[in-house]
C-alpha cells in the first residue's frame, strides 16, 4: 500500500468525502484526488494538517489517536512493516511465557 492509498483509507475511515476534506485541509478537491492517486505529494505541513483533521473526525466517533501517531512515524522514516513484525514477535514471545 502506498501513501496515497493510506491517505484515501484514512479519509474514508473518518467518513469524509474529498469534497468534505478540501476546506478542512485547505487543498482543492482535484489536488486531493491527485494526492490519493500518487500523482502529487503533500508538503509536510499539509500532511500533518491532514492527519489532524482525520484525528479530530475519528476522535469524535471513538477515542482513537492512531492516524496522527502513524503519520508521525511515517514522517520520521519508521518502517511500519518492520515495526509491526517486531511487535508481533514480542507479543508471541510473551504469550509463550504465560
Amino acid at each position: 500500500m502506498n501513501i496515497g492509498q493510506l491517505l484515501r483509507a484514512s479519509r474514508k475511515s473518518a467518513g469524509l468525502t474529498q469534497e468534505d476534506m478540501s476546506p478542512l485541509v485547505n487543498i482543492s478537491r482535484s489536488t486531493i484526488s491527485k494526492i490519493e492517486r500518487n500523482e502529487m505529494t503533500l508538503a509536510t505541513e499539509d500532511f500533518i494538517r491532514w492527519l489532524q483533521v482525520i484525528q479530530v473526525k475519528t476522535a469524535m466517533r471513538t477515542s482513537n489517536t492512531a492516524p496522527l501517531e502513524v503519520g508521525v512515524l511515517l514522517i520520521n522514516g519508521v518502517d511500519l512493516h518492520m515495526l509491526s513484525d517486531m511487535l508481533t514477535q514480542i507479543v508471541a514471545g510473551l504469550i509463550r511465557l504465560i
